[in-house]
């Protein structure tokens, strides 16, 4: 005879009640922020904190030689006019726009402030890109930076960079046939100027490839001195029927010896 199926017991089934683990983490979270240049003379900040405002005037002031004209809120942004015409590109602004930018990229990349896209979302003339930037809760090491511009048709200046780069870049010009004279342009800024067989910055035909490849042949030269391209912006009005080339900041560990892997950011 077998033995009787006891009863089920309800209260057997249920499994116990478990309260979800509270993450030992913060939560994920990403702000971005953006600075755009504006006419011949404005520099607008978008969802920047105040802090933040508030260096960049500081920069300013000491960057720019010629001061600050005026500044206020400007629709939800808020806005910096600028003595003298920084982003014309030309004349003796050139050497000190680039300057400025190179200090105030250094500033937000030491606040986390790591550039997402430079960008150029308008159509109207002597429109410049707009530099759209996302907070990396990790602050970045501590980095040093420079600056290239690529000015007239066959001008090439680098703005603080090291003797040893300086160097370098002449050899690469020498290598490949294309350095025509060099001298400072701006001592006291540490602007190096380099002037280029030909019309580089103006191509036509075979030219068109032969700057690219110059483009490259740079970046090589700078990676092997532990720079690497942060960003390329459009910041100058160019003029009527010419558009401007971009100008070249690049930053570099502190930290970084002869050999060590150069990091993209």
């Amino acid at each position: 005879m077998n033995p009787p199926i006891p009863e089920k017991s309800s209260m057997a089934e249920k499994p116990a009640f478990t309260q979800e683990a509270t993450p030992s983490y913060a939560p994920f979270r990403t702000s971005f922020a953006s600075l755009s240049l504006h006419r011949t003379d404005r520099i607008r900040l978008l969802q920047f904190p105040p802090s933040d405002i508030e260096a960049i005037r500081g920069i300013i002031q000491r960057s720019w030689s010629n001061g600050i004209q005026d500044q206020r809120p400007y629709s939800v942004s808020y806005e910096f006019k600028l003595y003298g015409n920084p982003w014309r590109g030309q004349g003796s602004d050139a050497i000190p726009a680039r300057t400025l930018m190179r200090d105030i990229f250094a500033h937000l990349f030491s606040q986390g402030w790591i550039l997402h896209a430079s960008t150029d979302i308008s159509k109207k003339e002597f429109d410049k890109d707009t530099m759209l930037f996302r907070k990396q809760q990790t602050p970045p090491p501590d980095s040093e930076w420079i600056a290239i511009s690529f000015n007239q048709s066959d001008r090439l200046r680098l703005i603080g960079a090291p003797q040893d780069l300086r160097v370098d870049m002449q050899n690469l010009l020498r290598q490949m046939r294309l350095l025509q004279s060099e001298d400072w342009k701006d001592r006291r800024l540490n602007a190096y100027e380099f002037k280029i067989y030909g019309r580089p910055w103006f191509p036509t035909g075979e030219e068109t490839m032969s700057t690219r490849l110059l483009l490259l042949k740079m970046l090589e030269v700078l990676e092997n001195r532990g720079w690497s391209l942060y960003a390329s912006v459009d910041q100058s009005n160019g003029s009527e029927n010419v558009s401007e080339t971009d100008s070249w900041y690049c930053v570099r560990d502190k930290s970084w010896v002869q050999g060590s892997t150069v990091f993209h950011r």
